[in-house]
């Protein structure tokens, strides 16, 4: 009961250190202008966007391109296609350094005396996690609010595609940040966790791409990367979507194993 105390506390402690720090709120207003310039170049215009991205899809037959055209807010269409491609990449720069620098500080090893590997290493993930949540949450609100802009009638729709694509969003991140806080207990900075996550990247797609040359059975090792789900996901609109769950779980969770695992053995 203890550790699951603790856990929570830390995630919470992360939550706070992104929103009310100089530095999470320097970070926060840095992906702010970068969404800003996407809302307003890319979403804003998006009915007109869909509308024609509908007429080439029946032209070349594709069935992302249409099924992105079949939102019932054509914003949140756009919403979505973006964040299943950009939010992963946000995701490994912005939870790279879960334990890396605290390491190298030694401040670990004083955190240990209070609480137990577990709990530390849990609760720095789970706070990336709520970090990110709330991060996606306002990136919908503002989505919400330029359809609400264009047609006051798509509230009601517009809220309905938000909760999808939040939950699907997550789901999507959760393998992700898992996999950076394993890479993240190697590192001395988060630039160093990111180097070593784009090579980690770059060694298995090449690796893969040999194996699945000789043996096509090798293609199912692309299911060991996080995201692999997405060309999938992301001709989905409803819940059907959930359907892709199971990949995600099953990563997240052989992460976190083997960084509970390593995070005991480690030296801090």
């Amino acid at each position: 009961m203890q550790t699951l105390r603790n856990t929570f506390l830390i995630a919470a402690t992360e939550l706070t250190r992104a929103l009310i720090t100089r530095r999470g709120l320097v970070s926060l207003f840095a992906f702010g202008l970068i969404w800003l310039l996407i809302l307003t170049t890319i979403i804003r215009p998006a009915p007109m966007l869909v509308q024609n991205g509908a007429s080439i899809g029946s032209m070349l037959g594709s069935e992302t391109i249409l099924s992105i055209a079949r939102w019932q807010v054509a914003e949140f269409g756009v919403h979505w296609f973006i964040g299943l491609y950009v939010f992963p990449i946000c995701c490994i720069f912005y939870a790279a350094d879960q334990t890396a620098s605290d390491k190298v500080r030694g401040t670990l090893k004083l955190l240990t005396l209070h609480t137990s590997r577990s709990s530390l290493f849990l609760g720095r993930f789970l706070g990336m996690m709520a970090v990110q949540a709330v991060v996606i949450a306002l990136t919908l609100l503002s989505t919400l609010v330029v359809a609400a802009m264009r047609d006051p009638t798509l509230i009601t729709g517009s809220v309905s595609n938000a909760v999808f694509i939040w939950v699907n969003l997550m789901i999507v991140l959760a393998p992700y940040t898992a996999l950076m806080a394993v890479i993240s207990l190697f590192a001395k900075s988060g630039m160093q966790a990111m180097t070593y996550a784009s090579i980690l990247w770059i060694v298995l797609l090449f690796g893969i791409y040999w194996l699945s040359s000789r043996f096509p059975e090798a293609q199912l090792l692309k299911s060991i990367f996080p995201g692999s789900q997405v060309s999938t996901l992301v001709k989905h609109h409803d819940w059907s979507s959930l359907g892709t769950v199971l990949t995600p779980a099953i990563q997240t969770l052989v992460f976190l194993t083997l960084g509970l695992f390593i995070m005991h053995k480690v030296d801090l």
